[in-house]
C-alpha cells in the first residue's frame, strides 16, 4: 500500500529550483538517466503513476524541510 503525502506549495517551488540550480532533469535525475518505460512515475506492477514531487522527495529526502 503507498502512503500519498502533501507536499506544499513552497516545498514544490523548493524542489523546481533545487532541479534548476543543480542541472538535474524533471525527476530530479542526472540529466543523462534513461527510465525502463521512459518515465520513472510509472509502475508496470501496478498501472499507477506516482507523483513527481513525491518520486524525488523519496530519492532525496534531504529536500524535506519542514515549512515552519
Amino acid at each position: 500500500m503507498e502512503v500519498c503525502v502533501t507536499i506544499s506549495e513552497s516545498q514544490k517551488k523548493r524542489i523546481d529550483e533545487w532541479i534548476r540550480r543543480s542541472g538535474r532533469n524533471q525527476y530530479g535525475d542526472a540529466p543523462e538517466t534513461v527510465y525502463p518505460g521512459g518515465n520513472p512515475l510509472f509502475s508496470e506492477r501496478s498501472g499507477a503513476l506516482r507523483d513527481r514531487y513525491e518520486y524525488i522527495l523519496s530519492r532525496h529526502p534531504e529536500l524535506r524541510e519542514d515549512d515552519r
